[in-house]
């Protein structure tokens, strides 16, 4: 608590606005997907924990100021007063990836993207039993083209209550694999179970049938 004490005392120096942090990042945010960034980019002082509302105003007062290199710390520090934060890992893990290790170069680009898997990864360990953090390191995977083990972690997603876009993920990067039966397959599931996706999955279906079909003639 000492650390956190003096970190508050840092934080509280500063006149904090809160002025939509999330809406300012989407210029950003090419390499995930919309629905997933609406979800995970949330009111950040909605928290129950006020220690965590004023970290995560300092967070936005960084960001808005552009002091990016400061930011992830508190992250790491959220996560450490409360691990059961699913927000604050995924978004902790998108930020270095995507925000960055872009700013660096060569071996230090590919360290920062590893180590934003790694957090997500820790997050994971603290949180095994949703299919969030399991989904998020599914789509770094795939958006890395590690379909396989991308695929590993979809496999876990889709055992507890999910989204629909966490089974589009899965039959995509089962077509990726060259697993077409089974993304056909994947896509009649998505069709079945999630109505409001019927003419998107039947498209998927028709275009993977009519391919394979060629492939055989």
């Amino acid at each position: 608590m000492v650390i956190v004490r003096n970190i508050l005392r840092k934080l509280l120096r500063f006149r904090i606005v809160k002025v939509g942090f999330f809406s300012s990042m989407f210029p950003l945010i090419g390499f995930s997907q919309p629905e997933i960034i609406a979800i995970q980019l949330l009111d950040i002082a909605n928290h129950t924990n006020p220690v965590v509302n004023i970290i995560n105003m300092r967070i936005d007062w960084l960001w808005h100021t552009g002091k990016y290199e400061k930011i992830f710390p508190l992250f790491l520090l959220v996560s450490r007063i409360d691990p059961e934060d699913e927000e604050n890992w995924a978004t902790g893990g998108w930020f270095l990836i995507n925000c960055i290790a872009p700013m660096k170069k060569g071996n230090e680009m590919m360290k920062t993207k590893l180590r934003g898997i790694d957090f997500l990864k820790e997050g994971l360990s603290y949180n095994p039993n949703t299919y969030r953090l399991y989904w998020e390191i599914a789509w770094v995977y795939y958006l890395w083209g590690d379909y396989e083990e991308s695929l590993k972690y979809l496999d876990n997603a889709i055992k507890y209550e999910h989204p629909s876009y966490v089974e589009n993920t899965r039959a995509h990067t089962l077509e990726k694999l060259g697993r077409i039966d089974e993304a056909i397959k994947q896509w009649k599931e998505i069709k079945r179970k999630f109505p409001e996706m019927r003419f998107v999955a039947e498209r998927f279906i028709h275009n993977l049938e009519r391919d394979k079909n060629n492939v055989s003639q």
